[in-house]
């Protein structure tokens, strides 16, 4: 072979996964991704507190879950541009800072445009947390179990998301996010010392030609795209509601059917334990058949029909409305599959792009949601404790009827993003494992 022939085939070494490293590197990555969505999902638990201290109108307060979500959503863009070309151990370390400084800004200001501004840093900070994690999984693992990693990923983050705001509930914002801040100062000194940037290798193999594309050759490519656009569009459609209903909506409607905000808020921690099963479920269950668009389908589909169930089923005894929650969360679980849908149609050095695409769709839906709903529901009075029976149905006066049928209303774009989802869902197509681009080039 000539000099110029070895020059075309520059190689590397590749890893054996998963290996020690492994483990370390994703278990980082993993633990800021419960970091991240502790913050977003304790919001709503928090918000009373908030709403009380900071003298925030119930608007405002939506404004704020919208201004976080539109900031993390395109950041989490630019994260997954820049995961590919500065590496993971600078981002995440760098990022969970930036959350830290918005965090004890957040607290330290009444004024609400501090505060706005505060939610937008810890949205930048917060960005490359999925990012990062999903990306770490696809770079440390095998592609054949990428399905089954990023279900165990996101299954870990929303545990710590659903106990964490059922263990705050009541409790006063400041101390909480204070805390949150200083826990995630010391988290970046250990992701700065101990994540790897490059992927240890042990066999040679080609380098990718695609490891000198342009930001503009990359967006060419994704944009061009219609399955990855087709998985953005199904996990936005899911994941989007779900961040939309769990993490701000379903607190106030349990209060408006009476409950108080501990209750509530234990009742709104069954999503995300549902969601936490059901990733890992739907995720196994992908790798077992090797197939990623069927389970895709029956995500969209289950979660739709069962979401809707609960929402407009007036009255529903409180067991039921206990297993419609944990069920509807473990079916909008199998929205992680969007991620190795999209990747498996890109070569490995825009995989990371391809994640923070498909979380901005994801997160800019969640906006888009928070700003629409509160249109539509109008002004809410207050609400009004009511007496139950675990096994009987609830019963609500002409006031608590009416705040509930305006809550109804509000949540129809909500079964609208569900059913785009279950569209796009039946779209995807699989491309064979065997012809998957390979995903063992450096992180």
């Amino acid at each position: 072979m000539g000099i110029s022939d070895m020059s075309e085939t520059e190689s590397k070494k590749v890893a054996q996964f998963p290996n020690a490293s492994s483990w370390i590197n994703w278990g980082l990555g993993v633990l800021y991704l419960m970091s991240c969505v502790f913050s977003v999902v304790s919001f709503a638990v928090l918000a009373p507190s908030i709403e009380s201290e900071s003298g925030l109108s119930k608007t405002s307060l939506s404004l704020l879950t919208s201004v976080f979500f539109f900031t993390y959503s395109f950041a989490q863009l630019v994260a997954g541009l820049l995961i590919d070309r500065v590496g993971s151990r600078w981002l995440l370390g760098v990022t969970t800072i930036i959350a830290s400084v918005g965090g004890l800004l957040f607290i330290w200001t009444d004024n609400v445009i501090v505060m706005y501004l505060a939610r937008a840093l810890m949205a930048i900070g917060l960005s490359s947390a999925f990012v990062g994690g999903l990306y770490l999984a696809s770079k440390w693992f095998p592609a054949s179990r990428f399905g089954l990693m990023s279900g165990i990923t996101n299954m870990s983050a929303n545990l710590a998301g659903a106990l964490g705001s059922w263990a705050i509930a009541g409790l006063p914002y400041q101390p909480v996010v204070l805390w949150w801040a200083v826990i995630n100062a010391g988290m970046a000194v250990i992701i700065l010392m101990f994540v790897k940037t490059r992927v240890p290798r042990i066999e040679r193999e080609p380098v990718d030609k695609e490891e000198s594309l342009g930001l503009t050759e990359i967006f060419s490519i994704l944009f061009r795209s219609k399955q990855v656009w087709l998985a953005a569009i199904f996990f936005a459609g899911t994941f989007g509601t779900f961040l939309s209903y769990a993490d701000f909506w379903n607190i106030q409607i349990q209060q408006a059917y009476g409950h108080t905000i501990k209750d509530a808020a234990s009742l709104n921690a069954l999503l995300p334990i549902g969601l936490a099963l059901g990733a890992v479920a739907f995720g196994w269950f992908s790798d077992a058949i090797g197939k990623i668009a069927l389970p895709c389908r029956v995500c969209a589909m289950a979660a739709l029909v069962f979401l809707v169930t609960l929402i407009y089923v007036p009255s529903a005894p409180i067991w039921i409305v206990t297993i419609l929650l944990l069920v509807s969360g473990f079916c909008i679980g199998g929205s992680t599959l969007a991620f190795p849908a999209a990747i498996q149609h890109c070569s490995a050095n825009i995989q990371g792009a391809a994640i923070g695409l498909v979380t901005t769709c994801g997160y800019i839906s969640a906006g888009i949601l928070n700003l629409v709903v509160p249109v539509i529901i109008g002004p809410v009075p207050g609400f009004q404790k009511g007496n139950f029976v675990f096994l009987s149905a609830m019963r609500l006066d002409e006031v608590q009827l009416e705040t509930v049928f305006s809550f109804q209303r509000g949540m129809i774009p909500l079964a609208v993003a569900l059913g785009l989802a279950a569209i796009a869902a039946f779209l995807l197509r699989d491309v064979s494992r065997k012809n998957q681009p390979s995903d063992s080039e450096g992180s």
